[in-house]
């Protein structure tokens, strides 16, 4: 059989960059260590080629009969990955977690699932986006969990994958799952590699110029980019004369929004935005504009989940398997039924259309319709304490036991969080990509144009995947004006 080397270049098709020859003798010797915990982060930037090698070393895997297992995020995030990979993948939680019920059949918590892969490649794409610690959107500490679960069962690897120039999870200045002393500390022996040339065949997009324009204004030592060490704010300079590159204004958006509806479709359009009151506004917009809806919630909906839910899925869960529906998850709405005000909120009872994480799911579900046009990103955590104690309040138990168990089945105080998903902020938007996405300038002043406004824009630019439209951006961004 020829060498690893030689199948994963021939399934290549084309000659390595540099930096993807150094990626593929990492992955070797990761591949023939048997050093226990053995792990590669492997960096790259948009368009350096992070997919098309982490696509074939899969193919060259399953052709010698070797197991990998395909993970990441979020769900959007594992559906591309299962696209480029050629394989099933799945989301973090659904693989390593089990939830736990009582004696009455409740949810009560959650576990690490037992682990039965052995000798296994583990492959983590959108690895920036995984928080440590506890207290994101997952109450445990996704990273240790994750790494506790792989390394469970002898012979596993594990190959990280992210791109440094994203955001980091929310509450954290960096991606720990990235960095080589946060691994070390918790006992990988961990090596990385990082790809930085653009790969030729991505020479012609104009995505892929803006974003490696914006990464090299990143990739500057600190205070060089923001007036502390005494120089002007750099206002990013767009490149333009591409054609998936569009600039579009206020008055221009619903044609353009129109042309790309008509030639992606409803699930592959995408608004990034700066906050949740923008992103209200801009779905109310295309629900109104594109769709025709008139209603609060209609059949066709498009939602997002933004809190997690053990609830309504665990209820009709088959046996074994994993009740979640996770923070920034999306469903679609098939039917209304019955909408209400109760405890000083407003309800509506839907079907919905969900992904589980290996097939499509309908489910019956009450939720909480004051979250959709909130300005934060879920119900606030004193309303939620509130709408706890009335639901309690309103429980006639002989017990407290008895009184608890039915708390705990509440379908109000379990309700599910949700906004529409036509138009999101960056970090929801994160981990997914889009055939067409719409990036709006939002609020900023030149004072406002740091290392994180950067590292926003990176982000938002780099889940295009065919068509960029830059909305609303000061003309100062194409290098006109004062």
């Amino acid at each position: 059989m020829p060498a690893f080397t030689d199948r994963l270049l021939a399934r290549l098709v084309h000659v390595p960059t540099e930096g993807q020859q150094k990626a593929i003798n990492a992955l070797e010797r990761l591949l023939a260590t048997e050093k226990p915990h053995a792990t590669l982060v492997l960096k790259g930037y948009a368009g350096t080629g992070k997919t098309t090698l982490v696509g074939a070393l899969v193919r060259v895997q399953a052709e010698a009969g070797r197991p990998v297992v395909l993970l990441a995020p979020t769900g959007r995030a594992a559906k591309v990955l299962s696209a480029y990979a050629g394989a099933p993948a799945s989301t973090i939680h659904r693989r390593i977690y089990r939830t736990a019920s009582d004696g009455d059949g409740d949810y009560a918590g959650m576990s690490l699932a037992p682990n039965r892969e052995r000798h296994a490649l583990f492959v983590v794409d959108e690895a920036s986006m995984i928080g440590a610690g506890g207290g994101g959107a997952f109450e445990r500490d996704l990273l240790s969990d994750l790494f506790q679960y792989v390394f469970s069962a002898p012979g596993n690897k594990l190959l990280l994958i992210g791109d440094p120039a994203q955001l980091p999870p929310v509450g954290s200045d960096h991606s720990p799952a990235l960095d080589l002393k946060d691994l070390s500390a918790r006992g990988l022996l961990a090596g990385t590699i990082e790809l930085t040339d653009v790969v030729r065949q991505s020479e012609a997009s104009g995505i892929l110029a803006n974003a490696t324009a914006l990464r090299a204004l990143l990739a500057q030592p600190d205070g060089e980019d923001a007036d502390d060490a005494g120089h002007e704010p750099v206002v990013p300079q767009f490149i333009t004369g591409f054609s998936d590159v569009v600039r579009v204004d206020g008055h221009d958006l619903q044609d353009a929004l129109e042309e790309a509806y008509a030639r992606h479709g409803d699930d592959e359009v995408c608004l990034i935005c700066r906050s949740n009151k923008r992103a209200y506004q801009y779905s109310q917009q295309v629900r109104a504009r594109i769709h025709g809806f008139e209603e609060e919630l209609e059949a066709n909906d498009r939602l997002m989940v933004v809190k997690n839910n053990y609830f309504w899925a665990a209820r009709e869960q088959d046996a074994g398997s994993f009740g979640l529906i996770a923070n920034g998850e999306q469903v679609t709405v098939r039917r209304v039924h019955h909408t209400e005000q109760k405890y000083g909120l407003r309800f509506a009872d839907l079907t919905i259309d969900w992904w589980d994480g290996q097939a499509d799911r309908e489910l019956e579900v009450k939720v909480i319709l004051d979250v959709l046009g909130g300005e934060g990103p879920a119900l606030p955590g004193p309303r939620m304490r509130q709408l706890g104690q009335d639901v309690l309040a309103n429980i006639v138990a002989r017990t407290k036991a008895e009184r608890f168990r039915e708390f705990k089945r509440d379908p109000y105080v379990n309700a599910l969080q949700v906004k529409y998903a036509y138009a999101v902020t960056c970090h929801k938007a994160q981990g997914g990509q889009w055939k067409s996405v719409f990036v709006d300038q939002g609020y900023v002043t030149e004072e406002m144009i740091d290392r994180e406004y950067l590292r926003w824009l990176y982000t938002a630019v780099t889940r295009a995947s065919e068509k960029l439209y830059l909305l609303n951006f000061h003309p100062r961004f194409y290098g006109e004006g004062d």
